[in-house]
């Protein structure tokens, strides 16, 4: 029974999302959002300690985000103002300076749930975003530097992941007035990101002190760092393919400053995943690590897909 409930609230959720994308009305966009949003709060739903908070913490916000959405469109009507509106769409997404609720609420999911709350659940409010034609920058800054700068003294993978996921947010609302350029790194965004969740949720790490004492074979170390430096935008990984993209848009459109700030800012966005990376290389107890085989059976997809995706995509994309 209880598999058939989670197939159903996550077609539901699926479903939610598919009408807000698809819809041409504001109250059809509305129903998606409110569906998805109703059906993810089970799936969110386990036995961790702050699990019980989280789904609150998660209830309450999107709840007023769509009840400031509603206002917003009523203003925009009325009053041709979409400042309301915008303000309930980055709320959604956990866009800076909006970002405090996601990290109030990312210790008590699991990295299903987290997954689809930084893939899956922010396709359909980037969407709205993209059909408002607005000058965004304040926000990308933020967005660029909070990202960035936070992620820098975080421990926790989890803290990290938000971090980065608020600092790649910023990049796709810079590119929000191109469609293709947008989505085509959204998908590979959430394309790194689902291999990262897979691979620490198979290896039980939590936080990056863990990656020093550790006993997995040396397929295991290559999968975790390729996976980890495509986060970060190390060429010549999907991550890398995907900033490329937008930096190349930004100069397209003169935004030369902005694209001087995403460059600055990226580098250190790339300097956390790397030291994680070196946490697992470098630190050693007597003996090498990678000497020691493990009965951990892991699958190699992860390094084929890091390194052909993005060369299969582009190749499909110059046809």
């Amino acid at each position: 029974m209880l598999m058939n409930l989670e197939i159903l609230f996550n077609f539901c959720m699926v479903m939610g999302v598919t009408i807000a994308i698809s819809s041409n009305n504001w109250l059809m966009i509305w129903v998606g959002l409110e569906l998805s949003m109703m059906c993810f709060i089970p799936i969110m739903s386990n036995k961790m300690k702050l699990n019980s908070e989280s789904c609150i913490k998660y209830f309450i916000i999107q709840s007023l985000s769509s009840t400031i959405m509603m206002m917003g469109v009523i203003m925009m009507l009325e009053l041709n103002s979409t400042s309301i509106l915008i303000m309930s769409i980055l709320l959604k997404l956990g866009v800076s300076p909006f970002h405090t609720w996601i990290i109030s609420i990312i210790e008590g999911m699991n990295y299903y749930s987290i997954t689809l709350m930084l893939t899956l659940m922010k396709l359909a409010p980037i969407n709205m975003l993209s059909y408002l034609n607005t000058n965004l920058n304040v926000f990308v800054l933020l967005g660029l530097f909070i990202g960035s700068f936070s992620g820098l003294n975080q421990n926790s993978i989890k803290k990290i992941m938000v971090y980065s996921s608020i600092f790649n947010m910023s990049m796709v609302i810079l590119s929000i007035n191109s469609t293709e350029v947008w989505l085509m790194f959204f998908i590979l965004y959430s394309t790194s990101l689902i291999l990262l969740n897979y691979l620490i949720m198979k290896l039980n790490l939590n936080y990056i002190n863990q990656m020093i004492i550790n006993n997995f074979n040396l397929p295991i170390k290559i999968c975790c760092w390729l996976t980890l430096l495509s986060m970060g935008g190390f060429p010549p990984f999907m991550g890398f393919f995907g900033k490329m993209m937008v930096i190349k848009f930004l100069i397209m459109t003169n935004e030369l400053m902005i694209c001087t700030m995403l460059v600055l800012t990226s580098l250190l966005v790339m300097f956390f995943y790397t030291r994680m990376v070196i946490l697992s290389i470098i630190l050693f107890f007597n003996i090498p690590k990678w000497m020691i085989m493990t009965k951990f059976n892991f699958n190699s997809f992860i390094i084929m897909t890091s390194l052909i995706l993005p060369l299969m995509l582009f190749n499909l994309k110059s046809l």
